[in-house]
């Protein structure tokens, strides 16, 4: 196995455009490769790459044509040296700014006070794919029984007054459909901080290779008895919402309460990478390919080379 791999390998994708060409409303950044968690369905599962330059995250924010909706991600993007400083650059440039965790940075004072000391708005994610009661789905989907972690860190977004907090969960075929209850119910208890949930589909990459992904509209039947007729009625507030008339019919939003918003994604399918709304911007040259797509294509030449480590055991 080759352990050391500087950059992810460029991927084609079926169109690709220059940041000043951008037309894409939420895109999607890797801003490290690095984690300090080991989860069996990581679809990003080499290390050893490079860290996004800041300099060259900034020259992107003002090379963008228009704001747009910036998706921190890794790896654990909270493990960037100057984590930090890119949601700072980000809203500098009038642009906003959602960050996927694992929480286990949430756990730390030193962290959260410098969160929590930003003078600029964001949304903090905290992945629950165990839900709030299991420490055996935590160690079957995210190889660790970090349930306590988990509690912790939701608790601690609360106490550091974090005001816009997403909860998400990869809902995998047969294991974790429970969790949809209970992070409901989590975003009941935590009302004041906790303003979205996504639960997204397992796709058919990195380590999960061989799981069957949910549809949306099967995503759909299993969440729809949780709520009644109209709070089940599709609504969005400020995430992008694709109609078919867009060609985007992967994602289904709602607002069961003023104040929080649900979203079922069907994640890294064929259907989901034509999405007209979703880009992911490459670690160089300037240039953005279509978020799903480029998922997928580099999930396949991973998967190729590195199969040892992308495929789960």
């Amino acid at each position: 196995m080759n352990s050391v791999l500087k950059n992810v390998p460029l991927v084609p994708c079926r169109v690709e455009h220059t940041v000043e060409q951008n037309p894409y409303q939420n895109l999607y950044v890797d801003l490290t490769m690095r984690c300090n968690m080991d989860c069996n369905y990581c679809y990003n599962p080499v290390r050893s790459t490079s860290d996004m330059d800041l300099s060259y995250f900034e020259e992107v924010c003002k090379r963008l044509p228009r704001p747009v909706d910036f998706r921190f991600l890794g790896g654990e993007p909270a493990l960037h040296p100057q984590f930090f400083e890119f949601i700072t650059t980000a809203r500098h440039y009038g642009h906003q700014v959602y960050f996927s965790s694992n929480g286990i940075r949430y756990t730390r004072p030193g962290f959260m006070e410098k969160l929590a000391a930003l003078d600029v708005s964001f949304v903090a994610g905290l992945s629950m794919d165990g839900g709030s009661s299991s420490n055996d789905l935590y160690e079957l989907l995210n190889n660790e029984r970090c349930l306590e972690q988990k509690l912790a860190a939701l608790k601690n977004l609360q106490k550091y007054g974090i005001k816009r907090v997403c909860l998400s969960a990869i809902i995998t075929r047969g294991e974790n459909e429970k969790v949809i209850g209970e992070l409901i119910e989590l975003a009941r208890q935590y009302s004041d901080v906790v303003r979205y949930i996504h639960f997204r589909s397992a796709a058919k990459v990195g380590r999960w290779i061989n799981t069957e992904p949910y549809t949306q509209s099967e995503l759909k039947e299993l969440v729809r008895p949780h709520f009644n007729e109209q709070q089940f009625t599709p609504s969005c507030v400020r995430e992008i919402f694709c109609t078919e008339d867009e060609g985007g019919t992967c994602c289904y939003r709602f607002r069961p309460t003023p104040r929080l918003q649900i979203s079922l994604i069907e994640f890294a399918t064929q259907k989901s990478s034509m999405c007209p709304k979703r880009g992911k911007v490459l670690s160089e040259g300037f240039r953005i390919q279509p978020f799903f797509e480029n998922m997928i294509n580099a999930g396949e030449v991973m998967a190729e080379e590195f199969g040892e480590i992308v495929t789960l055991s």
